[in-house]
């Protein structure tokens, strides 16, 4: 049927001029698209895939309650010995929590000591301040380490380096997304302490200790 439109169009073409020549060409890319098998584009393009953001491009917005102490930007970071002890998740949950800690300072000493524990991810996720929210276990306590998006960190962070570094030691391995992901990794974790105020994380320990951020993360 189509076949025998396009002959007559052709013809109307060569006798009556550009409009039908137009007419024409417009069946022929119908024609074409059906007899090749051809379909139409989606109305709706598909939504884009989620991908890590550990080149320091943050999604959304970057964190407000306590950033700077999570980050490193706060007037007492220098005072933060890098060289870390080890620990436990039993010791660092049994640590008295402050009542109300300041957003520009820190508790000393607890977050002025790096820490390194030994511990298994059982869930992780992408929060909106663009950190990545990991729940580590010991197989009776938990606590979280936050991983923190380069992109989030001010350039006077002495910690920004290393916390770019455990990023994409992270980011080589899973790919973070807004909902929980369930797996279970044993990992060496080194990271700040830090105090969370409590608001009801999944995982978070008693006295809303973390390490915060962490500074590096071995997958064993």
């Amino acid at each position: 049927m189509i076949r025998r439109h396009l002959k007559a169009h052709r013809r109307a073409y060569t006798r009556g001029g550009a409009a039908a020549g137009m007419t024409a060409a417009a069946l022929l890319g119908l024609a074409g698209g059906q007899l090749a098998g051809h379909h139409r584009p989606p109305a709706h393009p598909s939504p884009p895939v989620a991908t890590p953001s550990d080149q320091g491009a943050p999604i959304g917005h970057c964190g407000v309650e306590r950033w700077p102490v999570k980050t490193g930007t706060d007037a007492d970071a220098s005072q933060v010995v890098l060289s870390p002890v080890p620990t436990t998740i039993a010791h660092l949950t049994s640590l008295p929590a402050p009542s109300n800690p300041p957003n520009d300072r820190r508790v000393a000493p607890t977050e002025t000591t790096v820490f390194t524990l030994m511990a298994t991810i059982t869930e992780f996720k992408l929060e909106t301040d663009n950190d990545y929210h990991v729940v580590v276990s010991d197989g009776a306590r938990t606590m979280i380490v936050e991983l923190a998006n380069p992109g989030c960190v001010g350039a006077a962070s002495p910690f920004r380096t290393q916390i770019s570094h455990a990023r994409a030691q992270f980011d080589a391995r899973y790919v973070a997304t807004g909902n929980f992901q369930s797996v279970s990794v044993p990992v060496t974790v080194t990271g700040v302490g830090f105090f969370d105020r409590l608001h009801h994380q999944m995982g978070v320990a008693p006295n809303g200790i973390e390490l915060h951020p962490v500074l590096d993360i071995q997958f064993r």
